[in-house]
């Protein structure tokens, strides 16, 4: 109902003030009406005040009297001061009858009231004249005047109680009439009261319903405009007030928020997928419009710049970093396109350092410097890549130095082995004459024992045959010293292969050492290329997020990360040689070790042969000695030619004994100089493999102190390697691996 009701002709807030006046009235009302109500009894209140003013004047009146007539009394007693008793109470009365008769009286009260006053005066004067008797001593006149002035207390006590009682009644009809005024008041002021309340209920209703629903809609609407939601739908109002224009604009705000966004999400849509040419609604009026414009242009200039940019992208991708690009745009757009414009310099010219660097490694040459003095990661990229280089450099500089010194060692354990080679050949000379010694001794005695045979035949043969017995005792003995002489020979000579032999697994301990060193070098130059490797992957990385503009400098890195796999490969064999060098270090070792055994063994044979030969010569000097006797005594030799017989079987026998020890010691001399020659084929075999070595760091040209440098980097190891944390280059610190 209260929707129907319309106001067109105001606005908002003259419909306020007139509801705010229509209140103001209604309270006005309640006012007025409870001021009357409170007028009125007011009014009945004063009225009730004078009844009961008239009726205290009354009551007291009646007092005056009593105290009168009590002094009357007193004084017919003869008691002192009654007639002050009686002075005092007619003030008394008079100040209380003025009280009355300034109070408003109605005409039976005033008739009474003048009846009163009359009958006083006439009661006061015959006061007097009692007193004047009394005091005259005429008792009987006091009597007279004191009965008289009795019926006129009884008179005059009868016309103030009924002034009092007139009093009374009128006090009883104003408070009845206050009481009914009162209430009438109350209910006039209740019934104003909640008239005036519901009144201004109805009001606020009709002013909420017409403020509140417009103005909650319009709130809901701005709070999903702030959310981003611009559907939200708003009543139209019924008046053509604030709120109804407000309503109005917002929903044409609405509409045209709705269109520019609805351009601006076409917009950026199209930027979302890379599509920079299209067609901005610009008819917009005031700051949409201009807001709209604006956009235009900025698209307008992204598009240009993307322009510039993927051009230089595009001759990025081609490999072209001579290029210009046109940077003069305005704000950002142009620092952008001067930046891009130095980066692409700056990268042209640490392409143009990286291919110096790439090609003095893909040539062997590690000697070439490059500028490193670039900003950024361009510049942590050549330095990082100039250490690397150095650090191959020294390592190449170190192993070449460790090639010439593992040649020189391979020679001069070549020396080594060919003068143990030719000792042992001595060796095995010497124990073959020996046997040969002994197989001529063992066949001459042989003859001496079938010659001695004979002897027991005939005692002249024996004396003719004592001379060549002798003879051939002698060459036994001078055969024995040349043994003894060829033993002590093969012993000195079996002691010096034996400290060759020392010296020999010394070397060979020592070029295995140095092996080893080589191999730390090698998993230095391994953990350089890991590093370059690693750089490869930065530098590809960095490719990857440039996207087209960073192809170039992809095909660079990946020349680089090839070449580190070259140097890998160069590396893996290098160390492949190692191993067969360290192999066959290490089967010369055991050779020699064997040869060391064998040698003690022969040295051990040799020293049996020697006692041998020792026990041969006495032996051949106890023949010689009999034969002597046999010279001397041949009547004797008969008896004795048995035990000569068992003495020369006694000598074969050590001879065939001797001569069986040394083909012992032969053969050990023969497996022996096998040995030599063994270990001899493996030291060429490390000789050749040192000279590879040495051919192959050989052709890398290293930078001067290499040796020097490449201690330092054995000892401090890598001083920094690249890393990539989501695709930002760092120096590495404690997180990077170096090798030593």
């Amino acid at each position: 109902m209260l929707e129907r009701v319309t106001i067109d002709q105001l606005d908002l807030r003259p419909k306020l003030i007139v509801a705010f006046v229509l209140v103001a009235l209604l309270v006005a009302v309640t006012g007025a009406v409870g001021y009357t109500a409170v007028s009125t009894v007011d009014e009945e209140a004063h009225l009730i005040a004078e009844d009961g003013i008239r009726m205290d004047a009354s009551a007291e009146m009646i007092v005056a009297i009593e105290r009168q007539r009590g002094a009357i009394q007193a004084a017919q007693l003869g008691e002192s001061g009654a007639q002050e008793q009686f002075n005092d109470a007619e003030a008394l009365y008079t100040e209380h009858a003025e009280r009355l008769e300034e109070s408003e009286l109605s005409a039976e009260q005033a008739a009474r009231f003048e009846t009163l006053q009359s009958q006083h005066q006439e009661y006061s004067q015959l006061g007097t004249e009692f007193f004047e008797a009394k005091n005259a001593g005429n008792d009987d006149l006091a009597e007279r005047k004191a009965a008289r002035m009795e019926e006129l207390r009884i008179e005059m006590e009868e016309n103030a109680h009924a002034i009092e009682g007139s009093a009374q009644e009128d006090l009883e009809a104003q408070v009845a009439a206050a009481d009914s005024n009162t209430q009438t008041a109350q209910q006039e002021v209740i019934g104003l009261t909640l008239g005036a309340f519901v009144f201004a209920i109805v009001i606020g209703l009709f002013v909420a319903r017409r403020i509140t629903t417009p103005i909650r809609q319009l709130t809901e609407a701005a709070v999903a405009a702030n959310n981003g939601d611009l559907t939200t739908e708003v009543d139209d109002h019924v008046e053509d007030d604030e709120i109804g224009r407000m309503v109005t604009a917002i929903k044409e705000m609405q509409g045209k928020l709705r269109a520019v966004f609805g351009d601006l999400d076409t917009v950026s849509r199209n930027l979302e997928t890379g599509d920079l040419h299209q067609d901005i609604n610009t008819e917009y009026p005031g700051q949409y419009g201009e807001i709209m414009r604006h956009l235009d242009s900025g698209t307008t200039q992204l598009t240009t710049s993307f322009g510039e940019i993927q051009e230089a992208s595009n001759s990025l991708r081609t490999g072209d970093l001579d290029q210009t690009i046109a940077s003069d745009k305005p704000g950002q757009y142009g620092t952008v396109l001067d930046d891009l414009e130095e980066g692409t310099e700056t990268l042209s010219d640490a392409f143009a350092q990286i291919a110096t660097a790439s090609e003095g490694l893909k040539t062997r040459q590690l000697d070439r410097r490059f500028e490193t003095d670039y900003p950024g990661v361009y510049g942590t990229v050549l330095r990082d890549l100039e250490a690397g280089i150095d650090q191959l450099s020294d390592s190449v500089g170190t192993i070449q130095d460790v090639a010439d010194e593992v040649a020189a060692s391979s020679d001069l354990i070549a020396e080594s082995t060919e003068e143990i080679e030719q000792a042992s050949e001595q060796v095995a000379g010497s124990v073959e004459e020996i046997s040969h010694g002994a197989d001529t001794q063992s066949e001459n005695l042989s003859k001496v024992a079938g010659e001695m045979n004979d002897v027991s035949a005939t005692i002249e043969e024996i004396a003719s045959s004592a001379e060549e017995v002798t003879s051939t005792a002698e060459a036994a003995v001078e055969r024995s010293e040349v043994g003894q002489e060829y033993a002590a020979e093969a012993t000195e000579e079996i002691s010096s292969i034996e400290a060759q032999a020392d010296d020999a697994v010394g070397q060979v301990k020592t070029l295995d050492e140095k092996m080893e060193e080589i191999g730390d070098i090698v998993d230095l130059i391994t953990g350089i290329a890991e590093q370059t490797n690693i750089l490869a992957l930065n530098a590809s990385i960095e490719a990857a997020r440039a996207g087209e503009a960073g192809e170039g400098f992809a095909v660079v890195a990946d020349e680089i990360k090839s070449l580190a796999q070259e140097v890998s490969d160069a590396t893996t064999e290098i160390e492949n040689q190692i191993a067969m060098v360290q192999s066959t270090a290490g089967e010369t070792v055991d050779g020699i070790e064997v040869m060391r055994n064998r040698v003690e063994r022969g040295s051990e044979t040799i020293e049996d042969t020697i006692e041998m030969f020792d026990e041969i010569a006495t032996a051949v000097d106890e023949a010689e000695a009999g034969i002597q006797e046999i010279s001397d005594a041949t009547e004797d030799q008969a008896a004795s030619s048995e035990e000569v017989v068992a003495m020369v079987d006694e000598v074969s026998s050590v001879s065939d004994q001797t001569a069986a020890e040394a083909s012992d010691v032969s053969a050990a001399t023969e497996e022996q100089t096998a040995s030599v020659s063994e270990v001899s084929t493996n030291v060429q075999q490390l000789s050749q493999i040192a000279a590879t070595l040495d051919d192959n760091v050989s052709e890398f040209d290293t930078r001067s102190g290499g040796r020097t440098e490449s201690a330092d980097a054995q000892t401090g190891g890598v001083s920094a390697v690249t890393q990539t944390d989501g695709g930002n280059v760092n120096p590495a610190g404690d997180g990077g691996q170096s090798r030593q």
